[in-house]
């Protein structure tokens, strides 16, 4: 990560881990199983699987019996998994 990537963030990223549940409508309900990265107090990074995490998308994070919505903002494949950044609504 280069000093420009630090200096945009406007949170401190906070390591996290563990399986969460991202809930979506695209009509139909979908859900797609990813691992916690990191969070920060606005939003949160996931690790997952699915082609469907875009931009713009505005998902559910289940987690335990919590329940957070959240927009995602971002999404790039590194080392052969998606990362997707996504701010809590």
């Amino acid at each position: 990560m280069s000093s420009n990537d630090h200096e945009r963030r406007r949170e401190p990223r906070f390591p996290a881990s563990g399986r969460v549940q991202i809930l979506f409508e695209d009509p139909l309900p979908v859900t797609v199983e990813a691992e916690l990265v990191d969070t920060s107090s606005r939003g949160f990074r996931i690790s997952h699987q699915s082609n469907q995490l875009v931009p713009g998308l505005e998902v559910r994070l289940k987690r335990g019996g919590a329940t957070r919505r959240a927009r995602v903002m971002w999404t790039q494949i590194l080392e052969g998994r998606q990362l997707s950044g996504c701010m809590l609504l």
